[in-house]
C-alpha cells in the first residue's frame, strides 16, 4: 500500500536517522540524511510534507538550512529539532526559516508522533488554503475580463443613442418631447460614461505606473476640454488659481483620469435651482507634491453619506459609485490621498494630494 505523505529529517548523527526512521516508517515515506546538500537533492526529486532538521549540525544549522530552501520550497511544514536550551536558535528559526514549531532532544516518540500528525494537518489546510484562493484569483480574472468586454461594448451603442437622439433632437419644437429626449440623452451619457469607467478601473489595475515630466497646466485644459457638453442642462464655468513650482514628474495618465472624473462629477451634479454654477480649481505644485482643490456649488452630498463615497455603488441620483471607486483606485496606485466634504445644498470640496516623484 502506498504512503501518501513524506518526511525529509536531515541530522548528523545517524543513530538518531535510524531511530526516526524506526518510528515512522510504516505510516509514512520517510527520507533521511545527513548532508544538508542531499537534503536538497531529495526535495527536488520528491514531494516532501514534512521536514525536520537538527539544529547542531558542523556545517549548517538547522535555521541556516531552513532559511536556504524556503524561497524554493516554501511549503513543507518546517520543524527544528535541538537538544540545547538555545532561545536565540528558537527565535531565529520562527524569524528567519519560517518553522512551525521546534521539539526538544531526546524526543519522546508518543510527542513526536503528535508533532508529525499535526505537522500534516496543518500542511494540508495550507494546500487547500492555496488551491482555494488559486481558484478565486481565476475567477476574479475571469470576471474582470468579462467586465472590461461589457465595459467596451456598452460605449458604442451608447454613442449611437448620443448621435441619434441629438438628431432627433434638433427637429422637435414640442417642449414635452424636447425634455423626454434631453432625458434619453442623459442617461446614454451616463451609459458611456459608465463603459468608459469600467475600462478605466479594469486598465488602471492592471497597467504598470510610469513616470514622466507632466505638464500640469496642458493636463487641466484637456480634462475641461473632455466635459462632454451636454453633461448638464445647468450653466457652469471653472476658475483657476494654479501655483507651479518646478517640474513636476507623475503618471500622467493617471492623472487625467482624476482630474476628468472630478470635474465631470462637479459639472454633472450643479445645482439645477442656481443660475449659474462655478467650479473652483485650486492646484499648489512644490518639489514634494501637487495639492489638487475642486470645490464646486453642486447639490452636495448628504453628512452620512461621506464615509461612502469612495464605495463602488449607485446612488440615488443616478450617478455611478464606480467613478469615485475608480477615482480613489487611482489616487492609492500613484500613492496618494483623497478627501471629501461638503453639504446638502452648500457644494462639495474634494482634496487630493499626488507624490512628485522628481
Amino acid at each position: 500500500m502506498s504512503k501518501p505523505y513524506s518526511i525529509l529529517y536531515l541530522d548528523d548523527e545517524e543513530q538518531n536517522l535510524v531511530s526516526f526512521q524506526a518510528l515512522f516508517r510504516r505510516q509514512y515515506n520517510v527520507f533521511t540524511t545527513t548532508s544538508a546538500h542531499e537534503a536538497v537533492d531529495i526535495l527536488n526529486n520528491n514531494s516532501i510534507q514534512v521536514i525536520f532538521s537538527d539544529q547542531k549540525m558542523p556545517d549548517v544549522s538547522g535555521v541556516e538550512f531552513f532559511e536556504t530552501i524556503l524561497p524554493d520550497f516554501p511549503h513543507p511544514v518546517r520543524i527544528l529539532l535541538t537538544g540545547y536550551a538555545d532561545l536565540e536558535a528558537v527565535i531565529d528559526a520562527i524569524n528567519k526559516g519560517q518553522v512551525y514549531r521546534y521539539v526538544a532532544k531526546p524526543w519522546d516518540a508518543n510527542e513526536l508522533s503528535v508533532c508529525v500528525e499535526n505537522a500534516i494537518e496543518k500542511y494540508l489546510r495550507e494546500q487547500e488554503l492555496l488551491r482555494k484562493s488559486s481558484d478565486l484569483d481565476h475567477s476574479n480574472a475571469t470576471l474582470e475580463q468579462f467586465v472590461f468586454s461589457a465595459g467596451q461594448q456598452l460605449r458604442a451603442p451608447a454613442d449611437q443613442i448620443i448621435q441619434s437622439v441629438s438628431e432627433i433632437e434638433k427637429r422637435i419644437t414640442d417642449n414635452d418631447a424636447l425634455a423626454a429626449l434631453r432625458s434619453i440623452l442623459r442617461n446614454a451619457q451616463q451609459l458611456k460614461s459608465f463603459g468608459e469607467q469600467i475600462t478605466q478601473y479594469y486598465s488602471n489595475s492592471k497597467a504598470s505606473t510610469e513616470h514622466s515630466h507632466v505638464d500640469l497646466q496642458q493636463i487641466i485644459e484637456q480634462a475641461i476640454a473632455d466635459i462632454p457638453a451636454n453633461l448638464t442642462q445647468v450653466k457652469w464655468e471653472i476658475q483657476q488659481e494654479l501655483s507651479f513650482n518646478g517640474p513636476f514628474i507623475s503618471d500622467k495618465a493617471r492623472l487625467l483620469i482624476i482630474l476628468q472624473n472630478l470635474l465631470n462629477n462637479a459639472v454633472q451634479f450643479s445645482d439645477e435651482m442656481k443660475g449659474f454654477n462655478t467650479i473652483q480649481l485650486t492646484v499648489v505644485q512644490n518639489s514634494e507634491k501637487a495639492v489638487f482643490r475642486i470645490s464646486d456649488q453642486g447639490k452636495g452630498i448628504e453628512t452620512e453619506r461621506l464615509s461612502g463615497i469612495f464605495n463602488m455603488q449607485l446612488n440615488t441620483e443616478g450617478a455611478s459609485g464606480i467613478q469615485m471607486h475608480l477615482t480613489k483606485s487611482v489616487v492609492d496606485k500613484m500613492q496618494g490621498k483623497i478627501s471629501v466634504s461638503g453639504k446638502p445644498s452648500e457644494g462639495t470640496l474634494i482634496t487630493f494630494e499626488i507624490p512628485n516623484h522628481q
